[in-house]
């Protein structure tokens, strides 16, 4: 038996006998883990503390320049330019692999270590396209590994209290829920321009970095930063923060998938809460999701680039607003949420008074973000994550949906269990051609 074998044997055993009603503390020192990172700059800067108790055995970044953060911060741990190469050279002795990259390449990089048996932390959105997500959400019980989504807010204290607040009927009936973001989806605007092609820096290999999407000359506009507002490697404003900030709606009131989404930008108050709102850009996706068992339907707003819901009066002096925030508007009480992530929800109305009475803490809390949560379940501290994949690749369609319809112009109808649209000339979203080599997933039933 490897040592993985032995860790996941261990665990399972450990998880059965025992499943804390709350999960506490961190994962038991002396069981320290082999880990690798996929990505090293950026964004997987956020990994460090996490990774520092543990082997972090190697990195793997197409930009050494870029790589450079994690290079120095695990200076023992071996570097490489192509994830496949790392992983075929280390697989054996790995217990998790982070993955950091843009996200045009999170799906083959996750699934080649799933494939493994390796346990997973991906960055959010999860993948590119729906096909993808799907496909990791199929692989997480082929495989049978420990997945996450690097979500922080799922694992907050804020969301477990809204849930709690909810589930209380704090909030009454709740039929609207209003959601922004400052970002914005620059996407449609660059998909009319051509870049030049430009002198790739000497530090990054350019191939690498495309993996399996669409091949584009180099340009610094795509890379290191920009590759976001490009619908070939990026999804948005809204790929960006939506499985942050929609994650309060959907963790809080069960929502599935939608019955319909589409946009509409006559939905803009942003003018009743500043004279110099920005116009341009600005995006309102409406999604519409059914009743579930007595609880009635929901409409979600998702405003962006500056369009904002109408505000109840007591918010239009907040200066976090512009930033972005959540609103379920119920027929009792309206819960406001500031920022991307439910760090410090209230309830709009007589807060003061009814803070006092807030429902009992009946939720198990997190062991803490998404990687210690990884760390804990690879340990059998806990049985699995919470927006582990099963969690995470529904609220990752719901993301993509929105961008489909903007990308299309046309009301987006899906049906999750066949994976089409009533409009059959949407289907072409659910998954992009992929360059040859980077197939992966394709034979997975």
């Amino acid at each position: 038996m490897n040592r993985r074998k032995f860790l996941q044997t261990s665990a399972t055993s450990a998880a059965a006998a025992s499943l804390p009603t709350f999960s506490i503390g961190q994962t038991d020192a002396g069981k320290k883990l082999n880990v690798a990172l996929i990505g090293g700059g950026g964004i997987a800067r956020t990994a460090f503390s996490d990774c520092r108790n543990h082997n972090v055995l190697a990195v793997a970044d197409v930009d050494f320049a870029r790589g450079a953060d994690a290079f120095n911060e695990f200076p023992s741990a071996k570097q490489y330019k192509d994830f496949r190469k790392m992983l075929d050279a280390h697989d054996k002795e790995l217990d998790a692999v982070i993955v950091s990259t843009p996200d045009h390449t999170h799906f083959p990089a996750t699934y080649a270590a799933m494939e493994r048996g390796i346990a997973v932390q991906t960055q959010k959105p999860l993948t590119h396209n729906i096909w993808q997500a799907r496909t990791l959400q199929k692989a997480a019980h082929e495989f049978g590994v420990q997945t996450v989504m690097g979500n922080q807010g799922h694992t907050m204290e804020g969301m477990r209290l809204i849930r709690e607040w909810y589930e209380g009927d704090m909030l009454g009936e709740v039929r609207e829920v209003h959601a922004w973001t400052n970002r914005t989806t620059r996407n449609l605007t660059n998909a009319k321009r051509t870049l030049e092609k430009q002198p790739i820096p000497a530090d990054l290999d350019w191939d690498l970095w495309i993996g399996g999407a669409k091949f584009n000359e180099y340009n610094k506009e795509l890379c290191p930063g920009g590759w976001r507002w490009w619908w070939d490697y990026g999804l948005g404003g809204l790929g960006d923060i939506g499985c942050h900030t929609l994650d309060i709606p959907k963790y809080a009131m069960g929502l599935g998938y939608p019955t319909s989404v589409h946009v509409d930008n006559s939905i803009n108050f942003s003018h009743e809460y500043h004279d110099n709102a920005p116009k341009e850009e600005g995006t309102t996706y409406v999604y519409e999701f059914p009743a579930r068992g007595d609880k009635p339907p929901v409409t979600v707003y998702w405003y962006e680039g500056g369009h904002l819901p109408k505000l109840p009066e007591s918010l239009k002096e907040n200066p976090d607003i512009p930033g972005g925030g959540c609103l379920m508007v119920g027929d009792k009480n309206t819960l406001f949420s500031p920022g991307m992530r439910p760090t410090s929800p209230r309830l709009v109305d007589n807060w003061l008074e009814v803070r006092r009475e807030l429902p009992p803490k009946t939720i198990p809390r997190a062991v803490g973000g998404p990687i210690k949560e990884l760390f804990a379940a690879i340990s059998g501290e806990i049985e699995k994550c919470g927006s582990n994949f099963d969690y995470a690749v529904p609220l990752t369609e719901v993301v993509i949906l929105g961008t489909i319809a903007v990308r299309s112009g046309k009301t987006v109808e899906y049906d999750p269990e066949s994976m089409t649209f009533s409009d059959a000339s949407l289907d072409a979203y659910i998954k992009e051609p992929v360059r040859p080599g980077w197939e992966y997933g394709e034979n997975l039933g």
